[in-house]
């Protein structure tokens, strides 16, 4: 069959043109040998496994024309279905002609069947993609089909004998029935595809589910520890306003917890209210010292404690 038309259009995943031209086609063709076969330019060789081989360059007809090897019946079948539109070739241009879309220089690395709804870019009627006629198929097996056909207006020997024609027809059966087996596998690995496309769409979902509340979870998680960081420095800076520096770094030795810290502040801040300025609550031997000297003794006691 021929996968590749002098003249044809090219167009990478990006949508860019090209134009393989008949230097590169007659040149490089060979390079397409032993490429692999897939289905609509997807990454589907591990199941089709089919080769190229045995390529060829009709300069009158200007075509890269091949053979496959490995071709599954399935898609033997698939060829000959009405979802069948053509082969579609694969290559990596390596020159360009100067100013142009022209690929003068090439490699070929496969062909692809393409079936509905895609088109190729290179037509049948373009002589790329056109399906082995069975005439020539039978001629090929059955060689005597030929020697013994006659005129149309009779008289001979018959055109194919009884036995090559119950042969023919045994083998149409038995090929009708393998389309319908086909068939109905096709649909099944259908069924089976869709749903686990289906089981792959529900655990992707639950994945970004997990991941948003596990991002969620992280998140408040941070914003706590960094509000409780926020309030501890707050109260140890509070502490340092009224408890030395010495008894508050003795003091927070013991790693107390803020509840603690928030209290012992609170209550070195009522006892100097009472003391500073007032006899009443003081014992006769704090009356007349400063604030000062109150709170370097209050000071000395909690470090002691």
């Amino acid at each position: 069959m021929a996968i590749a038309c002098a003249g044809q259009h090219a167009y990478s995943v990006y949508g860019d043109e090209a134009t393989l031209t008949e230097e590169f086609l007659s040149r490089d063709h060979k390079t397409w040998e032993n490429g692999l076969v897939s289905i609509n330019h997807e990454n589907n060789h591990d199941w089709v496994k089919a080769t190229i081989h045995d390529v060829e360059y009709d300069s009158k007809k200007k075509l890269v024309i091949c053979s496959f090897s490995g071709i599954p019946e399935w898609l033997s079948t698939l060829i000959y279905s009405d979802d069948y539109q053509g082969l579609s070739q694969e290559c990596i241009p390596i020159e360009m002609r100067k100013n142009s879309i022209d690929v003068i220089k090439g490699y070929g690395t496969g062909v692809t069947v393409v079936t509905a709804p895609y088109n190729p870019a290179a037509s049948p009627e373009m002589g790329v993609g056109i399906r082995p006629e069975l005439a020539a198929i039978l001629a090929s097996k059955y060689p005597q089909i030929e020697d013994n056909m006659t005129d149309k207006t009779g008289g001979g020997t018959s055109a194919i004998s009884t036995e090559a024609y119950e042969s023919i027809a045994l083998e149409k059966v038995e090929l009708k029935s393998q389309i319908k087996i086909l068939e109905s596998e096709k649909k099944t690995m259908e069924t089976e595809l869709a749903s686990w496309k289906q089981k792959y769409t529900e655990l992707e979902s639950g994945e970004a589910n997990r991941t948003k509340i596990a991002i969620e979870s992280a998140r408040a998680n941070w914003e706590m520890d960094l509000k409780s960081k926020a309030e501890r420095e707050g109260a140890i800076t509070e502490l340092n306003t009224i408890m030395s520096k010495d008894a508050a770094e003795s003091y927070l030795a013991t790693n107390p917890t803020l509840e603690q810290i928030t209290s012992i502040t609170g209550i070195l801040k009522a006892g100097a209210s009472k003391g500073v300025g007032s006899s009443s609550g003081s014992s006769t031997q704090e009356e007349g010292k400063s604030f000062e000297e109150l709170n370097s003794a209050w000071n000395s006691k909690l470090g002691r404690a």
